[in-house]
């Protein structure tokens, strides 16, 4: 009786932004001004703060949360930042509807940015039509934020599972975010592999977790992934998405 060989990869890991999806336009100059789509918010809310210096502000601290973060690699809140911003403007409370709805202005703007890789779809259909099954592991310090990036590009339906480091408390490259991924997966390492963009992030955390990683490129010419180049190597690189349709084909 002929025996077909089951395939040892079965799940594979994504990340989203600069990976199925890629923002266009200039990253720090849209996210400046995102900042004053928040003032806009609050001041439409009857907050007292004024508009520039609550976005220089609003930088300033989270610019020193991203570099916290970048070594501890929790994941906090984007709300905590606000507040603390706002302490500088004599506000100590705000109440949770208005908090929401300044946080999710300054979202909503930058979302607006970010457009959908032209071979995403495709991939992924053929990925699922193969049997396997995928799932997204993304850093991202607002949950709604995230989940309304998977929905405007109409990607949720792919996915059996999106796990958000704004839930977990937690970013890649930690280990622990990607075993509890598998465990929640019902899967072991050696079944799965992670296909991201940056190296520090989805390369290196997914090899400290035992788990296979393919590199993909066309978005990666960002100092993130310059710095350690030489340091941080990938088991696979493919220059888009399309590629790994026969790369995954290759290695099961």
């Amino acid at each position: 009786m002929l025996t077909i060989e089951k395939k040892k990869l079965s799940v594979i890991l994504f990340d989203l932004g600069f990976t199925l999806i890629n923002f266009e336009g200039d990253f720090h100059q849209a996210m400046r001004e995102s900042y004053l789509a928040m003032a806009d918010s609050l001041l439409a809310s009857g907050c007292k703060i004024e508009r520039q210096t609550f976005a220089g502000k609003f930088y300033e601290a989270i610019s020193q949360y991203y570099r916290n973060r970048a070594v501890d690699l929790i994941e906090r809140p984007v709300e905590e930042t606000l507040l603390k911003t706002l302490i500088h403007f004599d506000v100590h409370h705000l109440d949770e509807p208005v908090l929401a709805e300044a946080v999710k202005a300054m979202y909503l703007y930058t979302e607006a940015w970010w457009k959908l890789e032209p071979d995403t779809h495709e991939t992924l259909t053929t990925l699922r039509n193969m049997g396997y099954r995928l799932a997204i592991i993304s850093n991202a310090s607002n949950t709604p934020d995230l989940n309304r990036l998977i929905d405007n590009h109409n990607l949720r339906h792919y996915f059996e599972l999106v796990v958000i480091s704004a839930e977990e408390g937690i970013r890649k490259p930690d280990p622990r975010i990607f075993t509890k991924t598998l465990k929640k997966l019902g899967t072991q390492p050696e079944s799965a592999i992670m296909v991201g963009d940056t190296l520090p992030a989805d390369v290196l955390g997914a090899q400290n977790s035992g788990i296979k990683s393919v590199w993909i490129t066309r978005r990666a010419n960002r100092p993130e992934n310059n710095d350690v180049i030489e340091s941080i190597q990938p088991d696979y690189k493919i220059p888009d998405l399309t590629s790994l349709v026969s790369l995954v084909d290759q290695i099961s």
